[in-house]
């Protein structure tokens, strides 16, 4: 039928063109000759244009359709196009990147940007940070010169600590800490129980905090905070922590560090648990100080 339809189309347009053509060679030659036939070409150019135009009206599905169908195309492509893209983002957003931070000041700025998004974020299951120290050097087994860096980190993290006065909204209700630090020396840990004295001295109630003794000090990667979202791995030797970190953001980071952690977590001994809901575990402490001493004295003889 639509070949039928265009045949048509085309004897109409032959006839049609035809009769215009003889009616402007008459116009024309009346012109030329002089004949009186005046009325001949203005005839002619009327023809013409109802030609053009009628072409226009019996071909119209061939000159519009065409190009209806090009645009329809076009668009299908496009949203296809966009779909591509959100997935090819959604993707990326599921990896997740990698941050490089290059100085002491750059990991605790990352540490407390990532513990005060990982407390003000919704979760739609209890939420566990977990923070630890590996090398040997603790958390806080230095002298700091970054103070300012520090104190707001320490203020972030202990905004996730339930207290027995905090109000019936905390978002601290909503999960817990646990903190995993390995010591080599007597002396840093006593400078750092000393500074976390006074946050155990006010009783937190979802914090849990196990302390491995290890000698020597050495350089290893320790899982400084894990989120939900958020890993931040920093480099500590025997000299200082916080050389260098990594910043991993997404889920399957958090999962994979979170698991790593979790192992290690369960492989020390319920004995070293010094803090617990149940208060501070005096045993625990009195073994730490007495495994610290004997390394302490042992590396005296080998250094005599």
């Amino acid at each position: 039928m639509a070949r039928d339809h265009a045949r048509r189309n085309r004897t109409i347009a032959i006839a049609a063109g035809a009769i215009t053509v003889i009616a402007i060679v008459l116009g024309f030659a009346g012109d030329f000759l002089g004949l009186p036939w005046r009325w001949m070409r203005p005839a002619a150019e009327l023809l013409l244009l109802a030609e053009l135009v009628g072409l226009v009206v019996l071909e119209r599905h061939q000159l519009f359709e065409p190009v209806h169908a090009k645009v329809s195309g076009m668009e299908t492509r496009i949203d296809r196009i966009d779909t591509t893209l959100s997935t090819l983002a959604d993707t990326l957003s599921a990896w997740g990147q990698v941050t490089v931070c290059a100085s002491p000041p750059e990991v605790l700025r990352a540490l407390t940007r990532v513990t005060r998004e990982a407390l003000a974020r919704e979760h739609e299951t209890p939420r566990i940070l977990r923070t630890g120290g590996l090398s040997g050097r603790g958390l806080f087994g230095e002298e700091w010169q970054l103070e300012a860096e520090g104190q707001d980190y320490l203020a972030a993290f202990t905004a996730h600590l339930l207290f027995p006065t905090s109000p019936s909204d905390s978002p601290a209700r909503r999960g817990s800490v646990r903190i995993l630090v390995v010591f080599a020396e007597r002396e840093n840990f006593e400078r750092w129980w000393k500074r976390g004295t006074p946050i155990i001295a006010d009783n937190p109630l979802n914090l849990e905090v196990k302390v491995l003794v290890r000698s020597p000090a050495q350089a290893q990667l320790s899982p400084q905070t894990i989120t939900d979202r958020d890993v931040i791995i920093a480099l500590d030797d025997e000299t200082a922590i916080f050389r260098w970190g990594m910043l991993f953001q997404g889920r399957q980071y958090a999962m994979l560090f979170a698991q790593w952690y979790d192992d290690l977590w369960a492989n020390i001994p319920g004995a070293l648990l010094v803090y617990a809901r149940s208060g501070v575990n005096q045993k625990a402490l009195d073994q730490i100080r007495a495994e610290l001493e004997a390394v302490e004295a042992a590396r005296d003889r080998r250094t005599a």
